[in-house]
């Protein structure tokens, strides 16, 4: 397993497909989203790519904005509008591993590396939105459990946790 930074369109294109297979159609971020995501916070759009198989095959994708404050109850966080790219907070809006390669630490390989790159780089923090079967994920990773959000994106229930280390 191989987790680095999105390089190209073609890599964005198969993130994209594994963010609208992961997530429903009205919770999944939209393209021009995830481009955004790319151009602005290309450092912290990661993804893995399985070994296993003679090409390297993107199977998980982590990005987010960047923030300078911890509100997640807007309903355009969901599609990155209220960011800074010299944001304090690294707000984590999409971790995603495509169902044939899920429960294998993924996910969490994703998490710690974004953890990483925003201790490294000085950030306060990380706040995400996470849906409930989701949150002793997020509580085995350190993360805090706030409770639930404001939002209503997608008409789903979501759950505010942050990880706080300024």
């Amino acid at each position: 397993m191989n987790i680095r930074p999105i390089a190209n369109d073609l890599e964005l294109k198969a993130a994209h497909n594994i963010e609208m297979t992961v997530y429903t159609k009205e919770s999944a971020a939209s393209w021009d989203a995830f481009q955004m995501r790319m151009e602005v916070f290309g450092r912290y759009f990661l993804v893995a790519e399985s070994d296993s198989s003679s090409e390297q095959l993107i199977v998980g994708v982590a990005n987010g904005v960047q923030l300078n404050h911890c509100d997640l109850s807007d309903e355009s966080i969901k599609q990155s509008v209220d960011y800074d790219p010299n944001g304090r907070y690294f707000c984590l809006l999409t971790i995603a591993v495509h169902p044939d390669y899920q429960r294998q630490g993924i996910a969490a390989n994703l998490l710690q590396e974004i953890i990483r790159k925003t201790k490294d780089d000085g950030l306060k923090g990380i706040i995400l939105m996470c849906e409930k079967h989701l949150i002793s994920f997020y509580e085995r990773n350190g993360f805090r459990y706030i409770g639930p959000s404001a939002s209503e994106h997608g008409g789903v229930q979501w759950y505010e946790m942050n990880l706080i280390w300024q």
